[in-house]
């Protein structure tokens, strides 16, 4: 009988340690991703970063400047990113937005007002209300295709609190102008180059 006992013992010991034994080591914690300073797009880049945007400058020098701001817009559901940072003696604008793929504009010309690329109100409204490729303005003697308008949310430093306006934007082979509208204040009017993401490069202090 004892023996018998000590069988179902040395049995029940057995099939506890090869339970033991079959139990999942508990998984690592994930190590958090670590950005790779040496490859940074346009997508990673922070306030005090440097950019040198590569022959964007007057005279086809390379352009660079430091981001002192980073705002971001919001409108349908999607959203974009602007840069900021004073370059060659004035601010910089960059903005960057990705769907199908990464489009980056620099701000070439601002403060414009309707009067000066001879549009009023009553064609935005209309543009607005049409949404017609077909529709363009005119100004510096080239033809301005109407690509869209929407209201949109302004988010300073990428904040949580933001403040409406409507845009219209059209383009221009590499060129888009752009017009906006905060509420109280006056049409703001400016003209933006695509730049191809390859030009960009990001560098981290």
């Amino acid at each position: 009988m004892t023996e018998v006992l000590i069988l179902i013992l040395l049995g029940l010991a057995g099939y506890f340690l090869y339970k033991a034994l079959r139990k999942k080591k508990p998984k690592a914690e994930a190590l958090p991703q670590r950005t790779d300073l040496a490859n940074l797009t346009i997508k990673d880049a922070i306030r005090g970063d440097n950019i040198i945007l590569s022959g964007a400058g007057q005279s086809y020098e390379d352009l660079s400047f430091t981001v002192d701001r980073l705002n971001r817009y919001e409108s349908d559901g999607e959203q974009w990113f602007e840069l900021s940072g004073l370059g060659a003696g004035k601010r910089v604008f960059l903005e960057w937005s990705e769907d199908d793929e990464l489009e980056i504009t620099l701000q070439r010309q601002g403060g414009l007002h309707l009067e000066a690329i001879g549009v009023t109100e009553e064609d935005l409204a209309q543009m607005d209300e049409e949404r017609s490729r077909s529709r363009f303005i005119e100004y510096q003697g080239k033809r301005w295709n109407y690509r869209e308008s929407a209201e949109a949310g302004y988010f300073k430093d990428d904040g949580p609190e933001g403040e409406g306006f409507y845009y219209w934007k059209f383009d221009c082979d590499e060129l888009q102008l752009f017009i906006e509208k905060y509420e109280g204040d006056p049409f703001e009017v400016g003209i933006s180059e695509k730049i191809s993401p390859g030009r960009v490069r990001i560098f981290r202090a």
